[in-house]
């Protein structure tokens, strides 16, 4: 356990109390008697040696017998593992050899004592380490850290961090980066399942679909949200949260004020897609929404789809606003529990240069 307990014989007074002098100094114990006969004059000064050399090792023994030694020990240290071999592997200064065996071994490193380190960084939401071993993580294994972070400067701080506390370990930082604006809302967000409310992307110029979600600047996106069949009544909320920082509602606003799925499904049954921002062609002579990709706010958006059997705000909502208003707004709904939100769903809107 790291503490030295010594016994035996020792040659000359001298000797016995340098010896427990040093293990006393390791916080050991010794218990040594004067032996008889005749020995090395170098044979203190060499066990002394052997003693604050092994003391540098996580765990050692050590047997003398006349001006023989036998040292094994442990070390997680592989630069203690070959000096401490290659000094006790010689003949030592006062005449005595022997056998050493010191070998290297690897500490498991708790999932629990690093999450504290995590935790601190987290700036987007909880971050969780994946697959962590229950018995910790060995030299050999993988730290794999998944979540959301708010920039690259928060995954920089992470991985420093990690790394300082992994050793040799190999670690992955596997986080979905977003922007302070979207980890405002998502610390905000009221905890709720899927809906099953698809969100389709496509472009006003064509009917080809948008899979990837990605736009560049000067393109048109399209926003559909389809109500599951089994959804026949309640009422659904979309916004967009915007890279800006500010939150745009395209369902229900002051020319959209209807967002009762009755009203949205018109009669028809099964699944129904309901189009939320439109071509630019299509909306032209009307009140919907259509916009286009510029410059000025790149990066990734989310639009998110809330459903609720009762209404969730007493009265419409600005087309407009920003995130920290609407992010209080739906801790007040949590708070207050006037409504529920009974399922959540949402998907990622990304703009870029072309």
């Amino acid at each position: 356990d790291g503490v030295p307990e010594a016994s035996g014989f020792a040659p000359t007074e001298e000797v016995q109390r340098a010896l427990s002098q040093e293990i006393a100094r390791q916080s050991g114990t010794a218990e040594l008697s004067l032996a008889q006969g005749s020995i090395g004059d170098g044979w203190g000064g060499d066990v002394a040696l052997l003693l604050s050399t092994l003391a540098t090792l996580d765990e050692w023994s050590l047997s003398v017998n006349g001006m023989a030694f036998t040292a094994t020990g442990t070390t997680e240290d592989a630069a203690k593992e070959e000096s401490v071999t290659a000094l006790l592997s010689t003949d030592l200064p006062g005449g005595m050899s022997g056998t050493v065996d010191i070998t290297r071994t690897t500490r498991l490193l708790d999932a629990a004592t690093l999450q504290p380190v995590i935790d601190q960084i987290a700036d987007c939401g909880p971050l969780v380490q994946q697959s962590a071993p229950p018995e910790g993580y060995a030299e050999t294994d993988r730290i794999v850290v998944s979540g959301r972070l708010a920039d690259n400067g928060s995954r920089v701080r992470l991985f420093d961090a990690l790394r300082a506390a992994a050793g040799d370990r190999e670690v992955v930082i596997d986080a979905e980066i977003l922007n302070p604006a979207l980890c405002l809302i998502e610390t905000r967000l009221p905890s709720a399942p899927s809906g099953g409310f698809d969100i389709g992307f496509g472009f006003g110029d064509s009917a080809d679909p948008n899979p990837s979600g990605r736009y560049f600047v000067g393109e048109n996106p399209v926003i559909d949200v389809k109500i599951p069949a089994e959804v026949t009544d309640g009422f659904l909320y979309v916004s967009v949260l915007d890279v800006s920082g500010h939150v745009f509602h395209l369902l229900p606003n002051q020319s959209r004020p209807d967002n009762s799925v009755a009203s949205l499904r018109g009669g028809q049954a099964g699944i129904v897609p309901v189009r939320v921002a439109y071509g630019l062609a299509e909306a032209q002579g009307t009140s919907n929404l259509a916009f286009t990709v510029d410059a000025s706010s790149l990066g990734k958006s989310k639009v998110i789809v809330l459903y609720s059997k009762a209404p969730l705000f007493a009265t419409l909502r600005e087309i407009s606003e920003p995130a920290a208003d609407y992010a209080q707004a739906l801790a007040d709904l949590v708070t207050s529990g006037t409504a529920a939100v009974a399922t959540l769903d949402s998907r990622i809107l990304t703009t870029a240069q072309p």
